[in-house]
C-alpha cells in the first residue's frame, strides 16, 4: 500500500516542466542548460531517492519508468522548441532580406540616380558652353598675337628668345643716378649759384633730367634701333647716336661754362646776372673745351658719365632689338590672361562635376550600407546554421547526465537490485538530430543591379567631364594650331 501511495503521489504531480530556452533570439546565440540548477529546481535526485527507497522501478521492469520517460520527453521537447525558434528566426532573416530586395526605395533610388546622371551631363554641357564663351575672346587674342609675333620674328630674322632680364632693376638704378647727380651738382654749383636755394634746386634737377631721362632715354632708343634688320633704320640710328653724343657733350660743356659764368658773377658783384646766358654762349662759342676751373671740368664729366650709365640702363630695360621685348611682354600678358581664364573655366567645370559626383557618391554609400547590412544578415544566418550543428551535441549530453543523476540517486536508496535497463543509454529522438534548420537567403539581384547602375552613372559622368575638359584648348594646343596653320 505504501508503494502504491508513493507511486500515486508521484503520478499526481506529473506535470510538464517549463521549457528552458535553448536559443536567445535577441543575442542570436545558443543557451546551454545549467544542469545542476535544473536538477535542483525540479528535485530529480530527491525523486530518484524516493523511488529507490520504494525499490521502484521493480527489478524486472524493462522499459523506462515515468521519471526517465519524462526527462527524455523534456529534453526532446526542448531540442524541438530550440529548432523551431531557430527556424522561425532564420525565416525572419530571410523575410528581412526579401523586404530589402523588394524595397520600393531601391526603384526610387535607381530612378534618382538616372536623373542625377542626366542632369549632371546636361550641367557639364552648359558649363562647357559658358566656359567656351569665357575663353573665346582670350583664345582669339592669343592666336592673333602669336601669329603676329611669329611673323615679326621671321621679318626680323630672330631665332633667340627676348631678353629683358635686367628690366626690373634698371629703373631703380636710373632713379638712383638721377638723385646722385642732383647731389653732386649741388656740391659743385651751390657755392657759386646766384639764384638762391629754389633757383639752384631747379637748375640741378633740370640738368639731371636732361642727362638721365631726356638724353639717356633717347640714346637707349637709338642704341636699340642700330640692331634693326632694315639697313636704313640702322644707318639713321648711327647718325642719331653720333648727333646725340655730340649734343650731350656740348650740353655738359655748356653746363661747365655756366658754372664759370656764375663764378664770375659771384666774384664781381657789379656784374649783370641777366647777362649770364649771353656770357655762357660767348664762352662756349669762343672755346667750348676751355673751362676756367677743375670743378667745371668735373661737373661736365659727371654729367656725361651719368648720361652714359643712364643710356646703358635704358637699353637694358628692354630687348636689344627694337619692339621685340614689348611684343613679347604683350604676348605673355595675353597668354597669362588665357591661362587665368582657362583655370577659371576648368575650375568651374570641375566644381559642376564634383557637385553631381558627390550626390552620386552619397547614393553609392547608401547602397554600400544596404549591401553591408545584407551581408551581415547572411553571415548571421549562416553562423546560426553552422553553430546549430555544434549545439546539437548538448542534448544527448544533457539527457545522459540527467538520466544518470536520477539513476544514481535511485540506486543509492534501493535495497533491491536496480532494473537491467538502468545500464542502457537513453537516446534523443532521431528527428531532432537529423533535421537541422535551413537558411536560404535570396540573391541580392536588385541591390547589385542598382549598385551597377550607380557605378555606370558615375563612370559616365566622369567620361563626360573628361570630354568636356578636353574641349578647352591648352596653350600648347593653341601653339600647335598656330604652327600647323
Amino acid at each position: 500500500m505504501l508503494l502504491c501511495l508513493a507511486a500515486r503521489s508521484w503520478q499526481g504531480h506529473q506535470v510538464d516542466w517549463d521549457n528552458e530556452p535553448g536559443f536567445d533570439e535577441v543575442k542570436e546565440r545558443y543557451v546551454q542548460l545549467d544542469l545542476e540548477a535544473w536538477l535542483s529546481k525540479h528535485a530529480v535526485r530527491e525523486e530518484g531517492r524516493r523511488q529507490g527507497a520504494a525499490n521502484l522501478p521493480a527489478p524486472e521492469t524493462d522499459g523506462l519508468d515515468a521519471t526517465e520517460e519524462r526527462i527524455r520527453a523534456w529534453v526532446n521537447r526542448r531540442a524541438r522548441i530550440c529548432r523551431r525558434n531557430v527556424s522561425d528566426h532564420l525565416a525572419d532573416l530571410e523575410r528581412e532580406l526579401v523586404d530589402m530586395e523588394s524595397d520600393r526605395d531601391l526603384e526610387d533610388l535607381k530612378l534618382e540616380v538616372s536623373e542625377l546622371g542626366r542632369n549632371g551631363r546636361l550641367a557639364l554641357g552648359g558649363q562647357v558652353e559658358q566656359g567656351g564663351h569665357l575663353l573665346l575672346a582670350a583664345k582669339e587674342a592669343v592666336r592673333e598675337d602669336t601669329a603676329d609675333f611669329r611673323a615679326f620674328r621671321r621679318r626680323a630674322r630672330l631665332t633667340r628668345q627676348a631678353d629683358y632680364s635686367h628690366r626690373r632693376w634698371s629703373l631703380p638704378v636710373i632713379l638712383t643716378c638721377f638723385v646722385v647727380e642732383i647731389v653732386l651738382n649741388a656740391t659743385l654749383l651751390m657755392e657759386v649759384n646766384a639764384f638762391g636755394l629754389v633757383g639752384s634746386s631747379i637748375q640741378m634737377a633740370l640738368i639731371s633730367f636732361v642727362n638721365i631721362f631726356a638724353a639717356g632715354m633717347a640714346m637707349g632708343f637709338l642704341l636699340r634701333q642700330r640692331n634693326h634688320v632694315a639697313l636704313l633704320r640702322r644707318s639713321l640710328a648711327w647718325i642719331g647716336i653720333a648727333f646725340l653724343l655730340g649734343t650731350t657733350v656740348a650740353f655738359n660743356l655748356a653746363i661747365g661754362h655756366f658754372r664759370d659764368s656764375m663764378q664770375a658773377v659771384v666774384n664781381d658783384p657789379s656784374a649783370d646776372v641777366l647777362a649770364l646766358g649771353t656770357d655762357v654762349v660767348d664762352r662756349f662759342l669762343a672755346n667750348a673745351a676751355a673751362l676756367d676751373s677743375f670743378q667745371s671740368y668735373l661737373l661736365a664729366l659727371l654729367g656725361f658719365v651719368f648720361f652714359c650709365i643712364a643710356s646703358w640702363k635704358w637699353l637694358q630695360r628692354d630687348d636689344s632689338y627694337p619692339d621685340y621685348g614689348r611684343r613679347h611682354r604683350q604676348l605673355q600678358s595675353l597668354r597669362d590672361g588665357y591661362i587665368e581664364r582657362f583655370d577659371t573655366a576648368r575650375r568651374d567645370l570641375k566644381n559642376e562635376h564634383d557637385e553631381f559626383a558627390s550626390k552620386l557618391e552619397d547614393r553609392r554609400e547608401k547602397l554600400k550600407i544596404k549591401q553591408s547590412a545584407w551581408k551581415d544578415i547572411c553571415v548571421r544566418g549562416q553562423h546560426l546554421v553552422d553553430d546549430y550543428r555544434l549545439n546539437l551535441g548538448q542534448y544527448p549530453h544533457d539527457l545522459d547526465h540527467l538520466i544518470e543523476e536520477y539513476r544514481t540517486a535511485n540506486r543509492t536508496a534501493r535495497t533491491e537490485p536496480a532494473p537491467r535497463h538502468f545500464e542502457a543509454r537513453v537516446c534523443v529522438d532521431a528527428d531532432v538530430i537529423n533535421t537541422p534548420p535551413a537558411f536560404n537567403p535570396p540573391p541580392p539581384t536588385m541591390l547589385n543591379d542598382v549598385m551597377e547602375h550607380v557605378h555606370g552613372a558615375i563612370e559616365e559622368l566622369q567620361d563626360e567631364y573628361g570630354k568636356a575638359a578636353r574641349r578647352y584648348p591648352t596653350l600648347e594646343e593653341l601653339d600647335s594650331d598656330g604652327r600647323d596653320a
